[in-house]
C-alpha cells in the first residue's frame, strides 16, 4: 500500500461575491457555491477557450464537491497547498486524478506557471480614459455650435 502525501500543491481562487447574469439579474455566487467560497482549480484539465474550469469547493449544502464553473466567476487566483482530507480524497479518488498536481517541487513550479497563465487570460480589459475635466464632452460641443 502506498503512503498518501499529506498535501498537494494546488491553485485556489474564490467565487465572486456578486455578478449579473445574461438577463441583468444580480446573482450571489454560483448555483453550487456561495460568493467568497474557496475553490481548488483543476488546472491541468483547463483550456481558456472552454469558458469553464472544474473546481472542488464546499457547496451551498456544506459538502465538498467537484463542479464545472465559469472561469469568469473565479477571482483572487493564487498558489496554495491542499491539506483538507475531504479535498485530497476528491483529488485522489476522482475520475481525473491525474489532472491534479502533486507534492513535488516540479508541481509547485507548474502551479505558479498556471497562475501566471490565468492572470494573462483573465486580465481586466483596459477602460477608456475619461476626458480631462476642462475638455468639453461631445454633447457640450454640439450645444456650443
Amino acid at each position: 500500500m502506498t503512503k498518501q502525501a499529506p498535501f498537494k500543491y494546488c491553485v485556489v481562487g474564490n467565487i465572486v461575491k456578486t455578478h449579473t447574469d445574461e438577463t441583468g439579474t444580480l446573482r450571489y455566487g454560483t448555483a453550487a457555491f456561495p460568493g467568497g467560497t474557496k475553490v481548488y482549480l483543476c488546472g491541468k484539465y483547463w483550456e481558456p477557450s472552454w469558458g469553464t474550469i472544474c473546481v472542488i469547493g464546499r457547496s451551498r449544502r456544506k459538502r465538498y464537491q467537484a463542479v464545472d464553473t465559469p472561469a469568469t466567476l473565479i477571482e483572487n487566483v493564487r498558489c496554495a497547498r491542499a491539506y483538507r482530507p475531504a479535498v485530497l480524497r476528491l483529488m485522489n479518488d476522482w475520475e481525473f486524478a491525474k489532472n491534479w498536481w502533486g507534492d513535488t517541487q516540479d508541481d509547485r513550479r507548474d502551479t505558479e506557471a498556471f497562475v501566471r497563465r490565468w492572470a494573462q487570460e483573465h486580465a481586466p480589459s483596459p477602460t477608456p480614459a475619461a476626458p480631462a475635466p476642462d475638455t468639453p464632452t461631445p454633447l457640450e460641443q454640439e450645444e456650443e455650435k
